[in-house]
C-alpha cells in the first residue's frame, strides 16, 4: 500500500511537468524577434489593353522585427513581373493558442492581410495572402527567425563552400512578341566564397527546358550588419560563346551564414522572378574534384 501511495505521489508531481513539456500553446511571445521573409506567387492584375485581369508572377524577400505587442515593420524587395520594387510596410499579427495566426498590414494607401501557421516552436512561419494589395493573389511566404533581438552579422559569416537551388520564372523578350514571354526557370549552383567576399561559382540551369551551364568567374558578396547582403556577378556560358552575363541578388543571412535566402534583382536579357536557397557545406572552399 505504501508503494502504491508513493507511485501516486510521484505521478502527481511528474504529470504537470509532462503536460507543460508537450503542451506549448503559441502566443505573441512565440513570434517575437527579427524575421526573414521570402515568398512567391501569382497576382491577378488589371493591365492596359486587356479587358480582364491577367496573371502576373511575383517573388519577394524582406526583413523586419515583430515586437511584444505583435506590431511589425518590414522592408521588402519585390519582383513583380520582373520589375523590382522596394517596399516598406507595417502591420499587426494576432496569434492563436493553436499556433495559427492572422495579420493585417499597410503600405501607404495599400492594405493586405495574411493567414499564418507557426512551426518549429516559433522559429518558422508559413503565410498565405488572403488580401493582396495589387489584386487577388495565390502564394506562399516562408518566414524564418534571424534572432530574438537585433540581428548582428559580419562579412566573415558568409564564407566557405555553398550549394544552392534556384527556382522561378524568367520573362524573356522574344523577337516578334510585343510582351516578354514567361519561361519556367530552375538551377543548381555550387559556389566558393572567400574571406574578402570574392566568390566563384558554377551552375546548371533550365530555361524553359533548355539546359544552359554558367561559370561565374567574378562575383562579390557584401554583407550588412542587419544580416542583409548583396551579390553582384559576371558569368559566361559555353552555349553562348563571346557573351558575358551580369546580374545581382539580394539575400538575408541565417544561422551565422549557414543558410542564405535570396532573390534575383537583375539579370542580363531577362526579367527574373526567381528565389534562391543557399546552404553551406564546408567552412573552406571546395574544388570540383574533392
Amino acid at each position: 500500500m505504501r508503494r502504491y501511495r508513493t507511485f501516486v505521489l510521484a505521478a502527481a508531481l511528474v504529470l504537470p511537468f509532462c503536460s507543460s513539456t508537450f503542451a506549448q500553446p503559441c502566443s505573441l511571445n512565440t513570434v517575437r524577434g527579427t524575421w526573414a521573409y521570402q515568398g512567391h506567387g501569382t497576382v491577378m492584375m488589371s493591365v492596359p489593353a486587356n479587358p480582364a485581369p491577367v496573371p502576373v508572377p511575383f517573388a519577394a524577400l524582406g526583413i523586419g522585427p515583430i515586437d511584444y505587442q505583435g506590431r511589425y515593420t518590414v522592408h521588402a524587395t519585390i519582383s513583380l513581373g520582373g520589375e523590382i520594387q522596394e517596399v516598406d510596410f507595417s502591420g499587426l499579427i494576432r496569434v492563436n493558442p493553436d499556433c495559427t495566426a492572422t495579420d493585417t498590414y499597410s503600405s501607404g494607401p495599400l492594405q493586405g492581410a495574411n493567414r499564418l501557421v507557426i512551426l518549429d516552436n516559433g522559429n518558422e512561419i508559413r503565410s498565405m495572402p488572403t488580401e493582396f494589395p495589387m489584386g487577388p493573389a495565390a502564394g506562399i511566404f516562408h518566414l524564418r527567425r534571424i534572432s530574438r533581438a537585433e540581428p548582428q552579422c559580419t562579412s566573415g559569416m558568409v564564407r566557405g563552400a555553398y550549394v544552392a537551388s534556384r527556382e522561378g520564372i524568367v520573362l524573356m523578350q522574344i523577337p516578334g512578341q510585343p510582351q516578354p514571354v514567361p519561361a519556367p526557370f530552375s538551377a543548381i549552383v555550387t559556389a566558393n566564397v572567400h574571406w574578402n567576399g570574392n566568390a566563384t561559382a558554377a551552375s546548371t540551369a533550365s530555361m524553359g527546358g533548355t539546359i544552359v551551364n554558367f561559370e561565374f568567374s567574378s562575383a562579390s558578396f557584401q554583407v550588412n550588419t542587419d544580416c542583409t547582403a548583396t551579390l553582384n556577378y559576371t558569368a559566361v556560358s559555353k552555349q553562348f560563346p563571346g557573351q558575358t552575363f551580369t546580374g545581382a541578388l539580394k539575400y538575408v543571412v541565417l544561422n551565422n551564414g549557414d543558410e542564405l535566402l535570396g532573390l534575383d534583382t537583375r539579370s542580363t536579357g531577362v526579367l527574373p522572378v526567381v528565389l534562391e536557397d543557399m546552404k553551406r557545406i564546408s567552412m573552406t572552399p571546395v574544388t570540383p574534384d574533392q
